[in-house]
């Protein structure tokens, strides 16, 4: 009866990690950027494509990304709001070739392939 129990809190205890929700940001390949959530900085190293896995709910997203072109850092700013059991993509894309815009791009299902994948995600809260 115990295995029973045990079992039954294991199950329960997957379902609840399974219910979690990411952000994903990317921009073009050859610029950089670095990466805010709630004014906790989410990638030491400069890249150009960063998830983070996070619990529902509203999201303070600051972006500061090098301008390929002319070569100076612009800071976007956008709350955002994430569902439950969903990946929010977004992408940033430079308008005019020097204002850089936070789009969004897809929102994936929680059991896409890339969710269950631990390593994809940056291992810090975001609480």
């Amino acid at each position: 009866m115990k295995m029973f129990g045990a079992a039954a809190l294991l199950l329960i205890s997957f379902e609840l990690l399974a219910y979690d929700s990411g952000i994903a940001v990317q921009i073009e390949k050859g610029t950089t950027m670095q990466v805010y959530v709630n004014g906790k900085l989410f990638n030491k190293q400069s890249g150009n494509f960063l998830r983070v896995r996070s619990t529902p709910g509203l999201f303070h997203l600051e972006v500061k990304v090098m301008n390929p072109w002319n070569k100076l850092w612009y800071v976007i700013k956008k709350d955002i709001r994430v569902e439950k059991g969903y990946e929010f993509q977004y992408k940033i894309v430079f308008v005019n070739r020097y204002k850089p815009e936070l789009r969004e791009v897809k929102k994936y299902p929680m059991y896409s392939k890339f969710f269950l994948n631990n390593n994809l995600y940056n291992k810090h809260p975001t609480a």
